[in-house]
């Protein structure tokens, strides 16, 4: 998400939320800590490098150096060099114990599509009274192209080809949901198998975080009414499309901060590819992802053009953008306060036209 959105790490690896919005405020991060602060952090960081360097099987003396990367709101992120290469390292004391487990997950999910690329999970950690961390390898980063957003909007296409993933068996289960809970951002994200995408969507998406800012004031009650109005239209503007197209398998939070471009440490002289970090995965209706693309400064018409020339979307889809926009705007009110709310109001306005 944008603008700090569901800022995970800082960093090109694992996320930089600095982008302007159009639809509120820009959220500003600091990791400079003062005095004790620091100090407190220090002994948290070593102890998580500690721990990270014996998962990934290396000796803590071969870390030469560590700097911190800049740019999330909330996880903290090291660049890690060693002599065999470099890494980055996330970690947040605050995140509950499968915090990261359930991003490591979701990486693996997209990786396991053999549809896009995405930074390999070298550990996940973090018990008892330690900070949860992931470790995972270094990405250098590269200047995004036109070619190279073409050959993202190719790969999304097949990724969103994918119905479950080879990580989940076949038969499993049915519809649209995931195999279990995860986050967006710090959010959780309910992810309860359905067969009805519409319910799904209304039912796990929208009302739920609605009400929690109807409740808390954030949204006021006549526009949580007008939400709750747009979502009682959900069933039949969405229904027929998800049908259409069937369930595909989704990043769940794919804006531009969460595509790096760049090269693996072990091929630094091949061309630049484009990464997806940060997933919410689950499986759903491909527009989710492709409306997601068109907040928060978009994507170039190269990467939209490549996507169609593979998976042309249905003639109608631009109907059901504010209903994929609303969820977003939703988490990023929760997230960041009511400087979202009138993006929400205006969202649920054109779902009913």
């Amino acid at each position: 998400m944008p603008t700090c959105p569901t800022p995970t790490t800082g960093g090109r690896v694992a996320s930089n939320r600095s982008t302007a919005s159009w639809s509120g405020p820009v959220a500003r991060c600091s990791r400079n800590w003062p005095g004790r602060i620091a100090e407190g952090v220090a002994r948290v960081v070593e102890a998580v490098l500690e721990s990270a360097c014996r998962a990934a099987g290396l000796d803590r003396s071969s870390v030469e150096s560590v700097r911190p990367i800049g740019g999330g709101c909330i996880n903290n992120a090291l660049k890690m060099c060693t002599a065999g290469g470099s890494f980055c390292l996330k970690w947040n004391a605050g995140a509950g114990r499968d915090f990261f487990r359930m991003e490591a997950e979701g990486l693996s999910a997209l990786a396991d599509s053999g549809a896009v690329e995405v930074p390999r999970v070298i550990a996940v950690g973090g018990d008892g009274d330690e900070a949860p961390w992931l470790l995972l390898e270094w990405i250098e980063e590269a200047r995004a192209t036109g070619d190279t957003w073409a050959q993202l909007g190719h790969r999304l296409a097949r990724l969103h080809r994918t119905r479950q993933g080879r990580s989940i068996p076949v038969g499993h289960a049915p519809g649209f949901g995931w195999h279990g809970d995860n986050v967006i951002g710090s959010l959780p994200q309910p992810n309860r198998w359905t067969d009805d995408w519409a319910e799904f969507w209304t039912e796990l998406r929208i009302l739920p975080l609605a009400r929690e800012l109807g409740g808390d004031g954030t949204l006021s009650r006549s526009r949580l009414a007008l939400v709750e109005r747009a979502a009682a239209r959900m069933s039949d503007l969405l229904a027929p499309a998800a049908t259409a197209d069937g369930p595909s398998l989704l990043h769940g939070d794919l804006w531009s901060g969460n595509v790096l471009f760049g090269r693996r440490q072990t091929v630094p002289d091949a061309d630049p590819l484009p990464f997806l970090i940060d997933p919410a995965v689950y499986v759903g209706h491909r527009e989710v992802d492709l409306a997601m693309c068109r907040l928060f400064g978009g994507f170039p018409a190269r990467f939209r053009n490549a996507y169609e020339a593979v998976w042309p979307l249905l003639p109608d889809h631009e109907r059901r953008l504010p209903a994929y926009q609303l969820y977003p705007l939703l988490v990023h009110a929760r997230l960041f306060g009511g400087g979202y709310a009138a993006a929400v109001a205006r969202a649920a306005q054109a779902v009913l036209g």
